[in-house]
């Protein structure tokens, strides 16, 4: 259940397993159908219109303030997860029920950790993925919320342990409506954290950029970032040849693509990114996404582009501008290219820390402030020679990862054992 950058970790993980032999099914909402099957897997939607969702009044209301106010921003996402969680369940009651072992994302943790001990009379194989450290820790730089970033300290144990409480409250709802349709008792928090701990859990996510930290529990296995063998587009060569042209025809041009964040003013963001351009004296690449953002007008120097694979145009970029999400993150950290970070949401915030900490970025710029005053600058960062040479070494040495390879054959040992 998420965006793009939520699925094609999946359909790494799926061509994976379906190398070693399973027959892999991946739900995800409709749209990304071609990108499931693209890559050889079968796919299964889920009833329910994500980008829909996403662009109604409750899906922009919660996307469009949350990078000023993280409590208004889990209030939201409670509402949007209340509104779904009936659709949600009748999915997955019917999923569930087919399957030998269910691989789950955080949203849908908790409602498939119930069914799955409901299902043909015994226990059906549950793996829990996630590509975010989301363990109570008190190491900053393992934790998704941490108050001391840095620092290993019980600040940052104390706080990530609300975080995970407000996480709770915010999935919970699929849950507890199949919980009370199966006749099981309700769950508390430290029910689902015990859940949490005892369920064989996959950390989608490079080492090198998310440290392993000790007081993990022992359910965790870490493997590398999970990219598919090759996209769809690039694997086919068909790159749409007015992208391919642009790229060839000059200097590497500066990225700027907000994935599935919607924005209230997509003109206002574009000129901002123009207005840096002038200044940084660079060519740019706009990705429409969600946003829009290819609506507005641009100069020449400017273009824009609809879907476009990652793998093929971040090592032709001389610096990616986004919004954080984990895919992009892994995406152009894998292409040794330099970032500017634009937190919006959830996780988002992490990523844009975790970039300026390794040194391959900028410090994060807040959505609130993206203005050519802010951006200007953080651009001039990420541009530097210095941060230019440590995002290509980072990059070689993610490459050098088999994230997804790695993440099938725990999976392949852990059903093997089962079986």
């Amino acid at each position: 259940m998420g965006s793009r950058g939520d699925v094609q970790p999946f359909v790494a993980l799926g061509e994976s397993l379906h190398r070693l032999g399973y027959t892999v099914s991946l739900a995800a909402a409709d749209e990304f159908r071609d990108l499931v099957v693209g890559h050889g897997l079968r796919f299964e939607p889920l009833s329910f219109d994500l980008r829909g969702g996403i662009e109604s009044d409750i899906g922009r209301e919660w996307l469009g303030g949350s990078s000023t106010n993280q409590v208004r921003e889990a209030r939201l996402m409670r509402t949007v997860m209340r509104h779904v969680a009936s659709t949600l369940a009748d999915d997955l009651e019917r999923l569930v029920g087919l399957a030998d072992a269910v691989v789950s994302s955080a949203l849908t943790f908790d409602a498939v950790e119930t069914l799955a001990g409901t299902t043909r009379g015994q226990r059906t194989r549950h793996v829990y993925a996630t590509f975010q450290p989301v363990w109570p820790t008190a190491f900053g730089a393992s934790s998704t919320f941490a108050l001391r970033p840095t620092a290993r300290s019980v600040l940052n144990l104390g706080w990530s342990w609300l975080a995970a409480q407000a996480a709770w409250s915010v999935v919970r709802s699929t849950g507890d409506l199949l919980r009370r349709r199966h006749g099981l008792p309700g769950r508390t928090m430290l029910g689902y954290a015990a859940a949490a701990r005892r369920t064989p859990t996959l950390l989608a996510a490079s080492p090198l950029a998310v440290p392993p930290s000790p007081d993990w529990p022992s359910s965790i296995r870490q493997t590398g970032f999970w990219f598919p063998t090759a996209s769809d587009a690039s694997d086919a060569g068909v790159v749409d040849p007015a992208l391919r042209a642009f790229v060839d025809d000059g200097s590497p041009p500066v990225y700027l693509g907000f994935g599935s964040m919607p924005t209230g003013d997509p003109a206002g963001v574009v000129r901002t990114f123009v207005t840096a351009l002038r200044h940084a004296g660079r060519r740019g690449i706009v990705s429409s996404g969600w946003a829009d953002f290819g609506a507005a007008p641009l100069p020449g120097d400017v273009l824009a582009v609809e879907t476009v694979p990652h793998d093929w145009l971040f090592p032709r970029c001389a610096a990616v501008v986004h919004h954080g999400g984990a895919g992009t993150t892994a995406a152009a950290m894998r292409a040794g290219t330099p970032q500017v970070v634009v937190p919006h949401i959830a996780d988002q915030p992490y990523w844009g820390r975790r970039v300026a900490e390794l040194g391959v970025g900028s410090v994060p710029l807040a959505r609130k402030h993206f203005d050519p005053a802010r951006l200007g600058p953080v651009l001039k960062v990420a541009l530097a020679p210095t941060v230019m040479s440590t995002a290509r070494d980072l990059g070689a040495r993610i490459r050098d990862e088999h994230g997804a390879g790695d993440a099938a054959g725990l999976m392949h040992a852990l059903l093997s054992r089962a079986g």
